[in-house]
């Protein structure tokens, strides 16, 4: 089945950082009290550098770091877990000790595993409350964000970024 091309454009992105980083602030986060961590940091830098800066509190901007995830060719290996407790072990200092949310984000999830991964270690390896947000959830992922900007059907529309190039491991 040919799906139609979902194409977010700069405006739309930017459009929905905003009104996540109002959704946020509203609800009280901001760098006093939560850690960004960016999924995938391959396609979701961008959410997760904005986030940061617009969390920013008392001229503090927010802590955060990066996480990679398999692509949907791919699974979580030896590689990519090591990978995973490597960089919660050199930042833990960040949110361990003052027990911040750690606030997962993503510019997209479509099916929700690596999301469902990521928060499951968390939430075995540390008592900090996690939170997840993304900028596009497909309405049948297998996992549910707290913050989500905008649904899509993944099934007729195919998500894809201003920024985004063709590669191989979508080739599904």
């Amino acid at each position: 089945m040919n799906r139609k091309l979902k194409y977010v454009d700069f405006e739309s992105e930017l459009r929905l950082l905003k009104s996540l980083k109002s959704q946020l602030l509203k609800n009280g986060l901001h760098a006093g009290n939560t850690v960004i961590i960016t999924v995938s940091t391959d396609y979701s830098s961008v959410v997760g550098q904005y986030l940061r800066h617009a969390l920013t509190h008392e001229r503090e901007i927010c802590d955060g770091f990066g996480i990679d995830a398999p692509y949907p060719d791919e699974m979580w290996d030896a590689r990519y877990i090591s990978a995973l407790k490597g960089a919660l072990a050199n930042h833990q200092n960040s949110f361990r000790e003052n027990n911040k949310v750690l606030l997962l984000v993503e510019a997209g999830v479509i099916r929700g595993g690596n999301y469902q991964f990521i928060a499951n270690h968390l939430k075995e390896c540390f008592n900090n409350k996690v939170l997840t947000l993304t900028l596009y959830e497909n309405k049948d992922s297998a996992f549910k964000s707290d913050y989500v900007g905008e649904y899509y059907d993944n099934t007729t529309e195919d998500l894809t970024f201003w920024w985004e190039e063709e590669n191989k491991h979508w080739d599904l």
